[in-house]
């Protein structure tokens, strides 16, 4: 997979910061992963959006080709990474948004720093209710026992060929687009040791509606939200709950998707995106 893009590093809340940028004079948008994934997974997305958009995709702290964050993964200081990123680079404002802890990283963003963003979009953002596990689906479990999974699994894929790895993930994800596949993959074998090691500070695994941080948010948010028998973490009770915190918030509910909505539903994940890109910057 051969991609023209600019890529860079910025110096943002002491440490380095790696992106990639498709650039242009465009409205900006910028896109914050999840947890064991990198900025180049969202290659699809930055592909759909490339000729109207100015996409930025952030390696998060431990993830790519970013410092590691020397076991202080937590949301502030993810969210302090993506204002220095934004201040550094002289943006005007862009939207911005995530998937899972990058969707966690672009809400604690905009609830501190309301005055750097016009635009929220979540992705499956880790919000659920204390009497709830994390996850649905095959993934229901108390606690950090998806994330022992998870861990276990990933470090699996780190320790893999290349080859080997891609092999196993076209075999798991037979549904998914081969630009999903190979980023996925990389983004496995460049997470950090530290990071593996604090995998467990990286969310609060407590549950709760952050109706704090929700309220002080000026601008749109979109929030979208698989289902929850598929595995995703959003249930419809937590979406109601958070457009009844914010002042601005739009539901998006994809059908059968799961916690990768964007990789299991694709093309109505990027028409909800575009028709909210476009309100935003009309």
């Amino acid at each position: 997979m051969t991609l023209t893009w600019n890529q860079g590093d910025i110096h943002a809340n002491g440490i380095n910061i790696h992106y990639y940028r498709t650039g242009g004079n465009k409205p900006q948008v910028v896109l914050n992963h999840g947890a064991m994934d990198d900025g180049l997974c969202w290659t699809r997305v930055a592909k759909a959006l490339e000729d109207d958009y100015d996409v930025m995709m952030l390696d998060a702290r431990g993830h790519g080709h970013s410092d590691n964050g020397q076991g202080d993964y937590s949301s502030r200081s993810r969210a302090e990474d993506l204002a220095g990123v934004i201040r550094a680079l002289g943006l005007d404002r862009p939207v911005i948004g995530g998937h899972s802890m990058g969707a966690e990283t672009a809400l604690t963003m905009a609830g501190l720093y309301p005055e750097l963003t016009r635009g929220v979009f979540l992705e499956d953002p880790p919000i659920f209710l204390p009497d709830q596990p994390i996850f649905g689906g095959d993934l229901t479990g108390k606690g950090k026992d998806p994330f022992k999974y998870m861990m276990v699994f990933m470090r699996f894929i780190r320790m893999m060929p290349l080859p080997v790895g891609v092999s196993i993930g076209r075999r798991m994800f037979t549904g998914y687009h081969e630009d999903e596949i190979l980023p996925w993959v990389n983004s496995k074998r460049s997470l950090s040791k530290d990071l593996l090691a604090s995998l467990f500070t990286i969310l609060d695994l407590s549950g709760g509606i952050p109706i704090e941080l929700l309220s002080s948010i000026d601008s749109p948010i979109l929030l979208i939200m698989g289902d929850r028998e598929a595995g995703a973490i959003v249930s419809q009770e937590v979406a109601e709950a958070v457009k009844a915190a914010a002042r601005d918030v739009r539901l998006c509910h994809l059908s059968g998707a799961s916690h990768d909505i964007r990789r299991t539903r694709f093309e109505a994940y990027i028409q909800a995106l575009r028709k909210f890109l476009s309100e935003i910057y009309t």
